[in-house]
């Protein structure tokens, strides 16, 4: 964005200047054998409440559906990266759990490349980008949830 700081740029491209960072971003998810999205889920069920670790909740989370989550999460229990344990109050529920191996992957998570960019900022910038970002993508989810 070549304006200057008394221009402020048009929202037109600041969605383009977003869309690009996020395709950077995605590019960086392609490594270790992983995907974007099964480094999200393995993040998502390392993080996550014992009671959050399921397909559905992750699904929630990710705003996918529950076909495509169960897809991701298929793969990552094929890799030997997620673990269904059952809960013994429902047996209709199962959880996943990471394993060893997945912990050890998320040790070199590429989105600490992102992270790590972010941090170089300025407190103030961090506190005003997280908020900002925040309130775009509750936007984008009513307007997702309003189709």
């Amino acid at each position: 964005m070549s304006n200057s700081q008394s221009s402020p740029a048009s929202a037109q491209a600041i969605a383009e200047v977003m869309m690009h960072i996020g395709h950077i971003a995605d590019s960086l998810g392609y490594s270790r054998g992983l995907k974007p999205s099964q480094w999200t889920a393995l993040r998502y069920f390392a993080s996550a409440n014992p009671s959050q670790r399921t397909v559905s909740a992750f699904a929630d989370f990710h705003a996918t559906t529950r076909g495509a989550a169960s897809q991701t999460v298929e793969v990552l229990v094929s890799k030997g990266l997620l673990t269904r344990v059952p809960v013994p109050e429902d047996r209709r529920v199962v959880q996943l759990h990471p394993t060893d191996e997945a912990l050890a992957l998320l040790q070199h998570d590429p989105l600490q490349e992102f992270s790590a960019v972010i941090a170089g900022l300025e407190q103030d910038d961090q506190f005003h980008l997280a908020e900002t970002l925040s309130r775009v993508l509750r936007g984008l989810l009513m307007k997702r949830q309003a189709a």
